[in-house]
């Protein structure tokens, strides 16, 4: 027997509810696919981390990142319990406006930034721009002289090296030969910051206020000795120091191609697979964040006391959201049990072999999981598969499967790809339901198209 996340239950009926509501009829009531998202979950996640960095480091500014979940109405809600907005483009600048965060709880990335966006973020008055190229600096210190406006910038900066060939003979590093290290392409080169800092001089309309990293870890130890050399070589005090997301809820368990190929060898000697019983890596966020505000205090010495930014995403919509679909139909070819459902990776852009999402058949939510199965979506190409070698109770056509942790990079990264994008409610505990997203139909999909 499984274990029950918070918020969610059991009806008589054998159904999988979430703030008693059955999600089996909702997904009649609405059908599938269907995003579901639990309001309470969204804001409890948020408020944990706020809690967790605040409580050691009060000049925290905690930004919802809204390119992981758009949905006006959930971003709504983040702006409601006092989150910024992390923006990296011009549709999320406009999700973020319609979502009515003001331009001081806006701050806003990415490596492309037109200049009609540009024009937009500094008339809506962004807290910050954080650059990442000279050209940027230059059109953007372009435009403020234009309208007349010192605007405040900050430097992301990236720690990239060229690593030797022959002392890095492992898969993640020569995967990244072969793609020519694509995150090297962020930001400012670290070895280049003081030069940086020295040519930005000539950029008269911005004012140099943060400097930035991504992901968070290893960034205070990026950051901090950089805030010191800048102050220490240009008189300039670091009022914002951005330290990015990549925080991991930990509520999916992760394998890696050891896991693989040992569970295919477990499979050959006729031994059942394990790869569902993996650990979850459970990101205790508390820990995290007062290592790294401890760290920060401790680094500081005499230097002003900066504003720490954080721009977690995933760690706050992922758990928040779940996908009902509802199995078409099964078969079994090539000696596997294949069971095909009405969503695939049109809908989770990241579903991959690698993420074990939990998985629960809904009208069956206490049944025991007997059967090993793959769940592949209805696109037509190989790659479209949700899971490998999954353990579920005896599964036949109409069951509803509810796949778990599809808040992050989902709805908002989803495709029109052979099928119109999904509904999507939320629900919370006063037992609301919302209807947050409508379904769009085919004449949405083909609305801009124009017979010549």
């Amino acid at each position: 027997m499984f274990c029950l996340r918070k918020n969610f239950s059991i009806t008589e009926d054998n159904h999988l509810a979430l703030h008693e509501i059955d999600l089996v009829e909702l997904s009649a009531n609405y059908g599938t696919p269907l995003f579901v998202f639990d309001e309470d979950c969204l804001v409890d996640n948020f408020e944990r981390f706020r809690r967790a960095f605040q409580s050691n480091y009060p000049k925290t500014i905690v930004c919802y990142s809204v390119k992981t979940n758009n949905n006006l109405a959930l971003c709504k809600i983040m702006r409601e319990k006092g989150a910024h907005a992390e923006v990296a483009s011009e549709l999320d600048l406009y999700a973020a406006d319609k979502a009515g965060f003001s331009g001081d709880h806006i701050i806003f990335d990415g490596p492309y930034k037109s200049e009609e966006v540009l024009r937009r973020a500094l008339k809506k008055e962004v807290l910050l721009i954080n650059v990442e190229s000279f050209a940027e600096m230059e059109r953007l210190d372009k435009i403020a002289g234009e309208m007349g406006i010192k605007q405040a910038v900050g430097l992301r900066f990236n720690s990239f090296k060229p690593r030797s060939f022959s002392t890095n003979l492992n898969l993640r590093s020569l995967n990244d030969d072969i793609h020519c290290h694509p995150s090297s392409r962020f930001g400012f080169l670290l070895k280049d910051a003081l030069s940086t800092f020295e040519m930005s001089k000539k950029f008269t309309d911005l004012s140099i206020e943060g400097i930035m990293t991504h992901p968070y870890h290893g960034a205070v130890e990026i950051l901090l000795p950089l805030m010191q050399e800048v102050y220490d070589r240009f008189g300039i005090e670091i009022e914002y120091v951005n330290i990015g997301g990549g925080f991991n809820p930990g509520t999916t368990r992760s394998v890696n191609y050891k896991d693989l190929v040992l569970d295919l060898i477990r499979q050959k000697l006729g031994l059942r697979s394990i790869l569902d019983e993996k650990e979850k890596r459970a990101t205790n966020i508390e820990f995290v964040a007062k290592r790294i505000t401890d760290n920060i205090k401790n680094k500081l010495g005499h230097l002003k006391e900066p504003t720490i930014v954080t721009e977690p995403g995933q760690f706050i919509a992922g758990p928040a959201g779940i996908l009902l679909l509802r199995i078409d139909h099964t078969k079994i070819s090539g000696e596997y049990n294949w069971v095909i459902v009405n969503g695939g990776t049109n809908l989770v852009p990241i579903a991959n072999i690698f993420t074990r999402n939990e998985i629960i058949v809904a009208n069956k939510a206490s049944d025991p999981c007997e059967e090993m199965v793959n769940i592949a979506g209805p696109l037509l190409y190989s790659d479209d598969i949700l899971a490998l070698k999954t353990r579920l109770p005896k599964v036949s056509e109409g069951d509803i499967l509810a796949i778990f942790d599809c808040g992050a990079y989902t709805l908002s990264s989803s495709t029109q790809f052979l099928y119109p994008r999904p509904s999507a409610v939320s629900l919370n505990s006063r037992k609301e339901v919302k209807a947050i997203r409508e379904k769009e139909t085919c004449e949405d999909v083909l609305r801009k198209d124009k017979l010549t």
